[in-house]
C-alpha cells in the first residue's frame, strides 16, 4: 500500500471526524426549568430522554387520533409499538421495554406496573409507582402444599428517584439519598449530621437543595 493512498485515507477520516465534532459542538443545550419544552414522543432508552430525542408522534403508526391528548398512552397500552425509523422503515417494539415518553409536556417513566408521571425533574428526579411485591413463596419441600400452589403477591405504591447522571432508578430511601448527596460534600455533611428520624423527614428538602445547586441541561 503506497504512502499517497494512506495520506488520502488519513485526511478522509480526519475530514469526517471534523464534521462530526463541528455538528456536535453546534448542538445547543439549555438549562432545565419549569418552562422548558420537552419534545413530544416516545423514549426507547434513558439516553433518548436525556438527549431530548424521542420518536415523534408523527412517526408513530397507529389508528388512534394523534390530536388526542392521550394518544401516546393509548398506543403504549397495546403490547406492541410501531413506528417509522429514520430510513423510512417500519419497526415494531415491545411496549413494556420502552423507557418512557413525553405527552403534553409531561414526562412518564416505565416502572412497576405502568408508566408513571415524573413529578420532579432535576439531578435527582422523583416519581411514584405501583410495584408488585412478593408476600410469600411456595415451599417445594412441604408435603401438604396444595398442588399447583404459587408464590403470592400484592401491590404497593412506593416512591422512587432517577439519578440523572447514570439513569438508574432507585427506591427513595435515606440510604440512597446519602449516596447521591455524597457528590456534594457540603450538602452531604449537612444531611449526614441529622438524626435518622430527621433524615427521613428531610429527604425531600435535601433532594430539592441538591437539584437547585446542580442544574441539568437538555438539548434544545
Amino acid at each position: 500500500m503506497n504512502k499517497s493512498y494512506l495520506h488520502k485515507q488519513f485526511f478522509t477520516i480526519l475530514f469526517f471526524v471534523a464534521i462530526y465534532v463541528n455538528a456536535f459542538g453546534q448542538q445547543k443545550t439549555i438549562q432545565y426549568d419549569r418552562d422548558f419544552q420537552f419534545r413530544e414522543g416516545v423514549y426507547f432508552t434513558y439516553l433518548d430522554f436525556k438527549n431530548n430525542n424521542p420518536i415523534p408522534t408523527s412517526k408513530i403508526i397507529s389508528d388512534y387520533n394523534k390530536n388526542n391528548r392521550d394518544f401516546i398512552s393509548s398506543v403504549l397500552n397495546k403490547p406492541d409499538f410501531k413506528y417509522i425509523d429514520g430510513f423510512g422503515k417500519e419497526n415494531t417494539y415491545t411496549s413494556n421495554q420502552i423507557w418512557g415518553y413525553c405527552s403534553n409536556g409531561t414526562i412518564f417513566v416505565n416502572h412497576g406496573t405502568d408508566f408513571n408521571r415524573v413529578n420532579i425533574i432535576g439531578s435527582i428526579c422523583h416519581f411514584v409507582a405501583t410495584v408488585k411485591v412478593r408476600i410469600s413463596a411456595a415451599d417445594p419441600f412441604y408435603n401438604n402444599q396444595p398442588f399447583g400452589s404459587q408464590d403470592r403477591f400484592t401491590y404497593s405504591t412506593e416512591q422512587f428517584v432517577i439519578d440523572y447522571e447514570s439513569g438508574k432508578i432507585l427506591p427513595f430511601s435515606t440510604g440512597n439519598m446519602e449516596a447521591l448527596l455524597s457528590r456534594d460534600e457540603l450538602i452531604y455533611q449537612e444531611f449526614n449530621a441529622l438524626k435518622n428520624r430527621k433524615k427521613r423527614e428531610s429527604i425531600f428538602l435535601y433532594l430539592r437543595k441538591y437539584n437547585e445547586k446542580h442544574p441539568i441541561y437538555f438539548l434544545e
